[in-house]
């Protein structure tokens, strides 16, 4: 299952065009989630012809990413290449979080499946 494509664009602000047929202009693209939430949610407007969609991602309870994903991921955020989730394509995002140690720690998201998980960097895997 990949991530849309026009999810993808509304998670990285890029413009989205009118999928309404009789339409090619670019739509407003408005995020309807909540910031607790572990999928995004987005609501698009199309002002000229007035066509309207929600998409959102797809929750997926089952697994988290196993260490070899996980390591991917990793090694494609060092080199400065956009990770993506293993299970649907989707941008993986990496949140600096407060440490009170003064390590650094990150969240690792997947926005369309809902994957998540903490860790402190350099991880110890």
């Amino acid at each position: 299952m990949a991530a849309p494509d026009a999810f993808i664009k509304a998670l990285q602000h890029e413009p989205i065009v009118c999928l309404s047929s009789a339409c090619s202009r670019h739509v407003a693209c408005t995020e309807v989630s909540h910031p607790q939430d572990r999928v995004k949610s987005y609501q698009l407007r199309c002002d000229a012809c007035g066509w309207e969609d929600r998409i959102c991602g797809s929750a997926d309870d089952a697994t988290e990413w196993e260490e070899a994903e996980l390591q991917a991921i990793m090694d494609e955020h060092l080199l400065h290449l956009q990770p993506v989730c293993p299970y649907d394509q989707a941008p993986v995002v990496f949140t600096s979080l407060p440490n009170p140690r003064r390590k650094a720690k990150y969240r690792i998201s997947c926005y369309y499946c809902g994957r998540r998980i903490e860790m402190d960097w350099p991880p110890r895997l």
